[in-house]
Formats: structure tokens, C-alpha cells, sequence
């Protein structure tokens, strides 16, 4: 089997769908955020770091049987991250190490336990097939939930990012933007959703992704989105259009107004408003007209501000990057309508 599957599938697996993850490891996927992936260390790249309620998993995954030299190499993984929260560079909370390897003998899961390491064998064709069983599970987008926070374009969030990233809790961030608590949680929600910060406890902490996302941001306004910024959250979107309600939600107000456009060329608002209401299944939450107005009004925001369509007065356009996310959105949900045919 190692022959023929990589390290690299397995953890692409294990990062796309944490249920899987959850699964091998016993514990609740609920409460399993991803932190890092390929992280870059002082002694190496670590594969997986995930938060676990109140505690962080540093996974080692190995594609073969367990073999004595991980342990010093999960070991110095530790230490760097160690170092890293001493820095107060990442939560600090306790950190467990894990190995997951193909096979393992009792006499290596008493050294490992030794040095404080839980071992966990897999095997690589469980997780490929429970993979299979979970991606063509209709059911999988259907049960995605839209929802507004009432933060009525991304960029609103990029001051509160920088202000996050400088250590400021909400309260701090809160009388920093002159703007209320609630409005700041509400913009870090958006935000998780974006896979730009991740809540331990009460408190939210910048990803790797939200972290490059400030660092290619430049010496630009905290007022607008730099084309490599648009660059990074438009790539996210389009790769991950289930990954949350909001990223779903962007990608279904892009299909309605390409949708409508069969019929009508440039989409007017009214027309999309109708439909991507409808669309999302909302018409019973956002049944007055002023919540369906807003809802067409932040989201439509959102795809522009990435890119996806252009508004010149109350008409909708699809760009090209738009078309793109259109393709692979109908392409994806199409290989999952068919392999549950099967």
C-alpha cells in the first residue's frame, strides 16, 4: 500500500475533512480546528497542528509502520512549539503529540508512551474509502446553513486583523475601532469563516492563512484589499466553496446572477434578490423584504470585493474570475450528484 499511496494524500485527507481525523483519534470533531498545516519550524516542517477544546494536537503522519527515529523528530517539533508560545507566537495551552503511523508493535507504543507520545495506527485504505463515503454524500452541501453577521463588505475586518495580530483583545480592538463588541465579534465570525482566525475559549488567534493574508497586505489603507489580498481570499473561496456558510453563500449569489443571466443580460438587483433568497433556502428566516435586502446587499458585496462580479448601477456582471468559480462550483457538486447515483 505505501508503494502506492503518498504522506501527502493521507494529510490532504485528514486537513479537508476533519470528521476522518476524529474518527482515528476517538474524540469529537466539533471541537477539532485546524491550526497549521506544514508548518515551518526550527527542526522541520510539522504536518498537522489541530486545537482540540483546550488543547493543541501535534500530529507526525507517517504513510508506513512506526520506526524509532520519529520520535526525536516529534520531539523536536515539540520543543519548537514550545518555544513559539513562550514567544507568545501561539496559543498557549498544553500540547499533546501523536504519531500516526500504519502499524505498530506494543514494544513501540511503551517507548513512545515514555516519552509522553501517543501512538495511533491507521489504516490508509479506511481513510481513503471513508473519504470517498463522505465526499459523495449529497447531503454534505445541501445541509449548509446560510447566515449573515451584518459586516456589509471584508474589507471592515482588515483594521480588525491588524489590531488582533498586535496582541489587542475585543474589548481593546473594540474602543481601538470606536465600534461596539458586538460589532467586532461579529467581523471575527465573518472571519473564522474565512479560515482567517480560529476561537480558543473566548478569545480568536490569526491562522497561518490569516497571518499571510496581513503580511502581503503592504503599506496600502486598512480601507481597501490589495490585489494580492483579493488573490488569496478569492483562491480560498473558489477552493472551498462548502468549507463554511459565508463562503458558500458568496458562491450561491454568484450562480444566481449567472443563473439569470440565461434570460437577462446585465442580472438587475430585484431579479437576484428573488432568487438567491430561494436559492440558499432562507425565505423563511429572511422573510421581510428589508432582511432580504440586506442579505443580497452584504453578499453581493462580498463577490465583488473578490472579484466574482462587477455592479454598475443596480446590475450585476460576471467577471472572469467569476466564471472560473462557476465552473468548478458546478463541477465539484456535479461529481458528488453522481457518485451517489452509484
Amino acid at each position: 500500500m505505501s508503494d502506492y499511496i503518498s504522506e501527502k494524500i493521507i494529510e490532504d485527507i485528514l486537513s479537508s475533512d476533519k470528521t476522518i481525523l476524529a474518527e482515528l483519534l476517538s474524540v469529537n470533531p466539533d471541537d477539532l480546528s485546524l491550526v497549521a498545516r506544514q508548518k515551518t519550524l526550527e527542526s522541520g516542517k510539522l504536518d498537522l497542528l489541530y486545537l482540540y477544546k483546550d488543547e493543541l494536537l501535534l500530529i507526525e503522519l507517517k504513510a508506513v509502520d512506526f520506526y524509532a527515529k520519529i520520535i526525536p523528530q516529534i520531539n523536536g517539533y515539540f520543543e519548537d512549539l514550545e518555544e513559539l508560545q513562550r514567544q507568545h507566537k501561539i496559543i498557549s495551552s498544553n500540547i499533546k503529540k501523536i504519531i500516526l503511523v500504519t502499524n505498530a508493535k506494543p514494544k513501540d507504543i511503551e517507548k513512545c508512551k515514555k516519552e509522553s507520545i501517543q501512538i495511533v495506527s491507521y489504516k490508509p485504505e479506511f481513510v481513503l474509502s471513508r473519504y470517498y463515503e463522505n465526499f459523495k454524500e449529497l447531503s454534505y452541501f445541501l445541509k449548509i446553513q446560510s447566515g449573515d453577521y451584518g459586516v456589509v463588505r471584508i474589507v471592515l475586518m482588515k483594521l480588525t486583523l491588524r489590531l488582533l495580530s498586535q496582541g489587542k483583545n475585543i474589548r481593546e480592538i473594540s474602543d481601538a475601532e470606536g465600534k461596539s463588541e458586538k460589532t467586532i465579534r461579529n467581523r471575527l465570525s465573518v472571519a473564522s469563516q474565512l479560515n482567517l482566525v480560529v476561537k480558543y475559549k473566548k478569545e480568536y488567534f490569526l491562522t497561518d492563512f490569516g497571518n499571510a493574508f496581513l503580511e502581503i497586505g503592504g503599506e496600502k489603507s486598512d480601507d481597501v484589499l490589495n490585489d494580492s489580498q483579493i488573490e488569496l481570499l478569492s483562491d480560498f473561496v473558489k477552493e472551498n466553496p462548502f468549507y463554511s456558510p459565508i463562503t458558500y453563500t458568496i458562491s450561491a449569489i454568484l450562480e444566481t446572477v449567472f443563473v439569470l443571466a440565461k434570460n437577462m443580460y446585465p442580472v438587475p438587483k430585484d431579479a437576484v434578490k428573488d432568487y438567491f433568497v430561494k436559492s440558499v433556502g432562507k425565505e423563511q428566516t429572511w422573510r421581510t423584504d428589508r432582511a432580504r435586502e440586506t442579505a443580497t446587499y452584504i453578499f453581493s458585496n462580498y463577490a465583488c470585493e473578490l472579484q466574482f462580479l462587477a455592479k454598475v448601477g443596480n446590475h450585476f456582471y460576471i467577471t472572469p474570475k467569476g466564471i472560473q468559480v462557476i465552473l468548478l462550483l458546478q463541477l465539484n457538486r456535479s461529481i458528488k450528484l453522481i457518485k451517489s447515483q452509484k
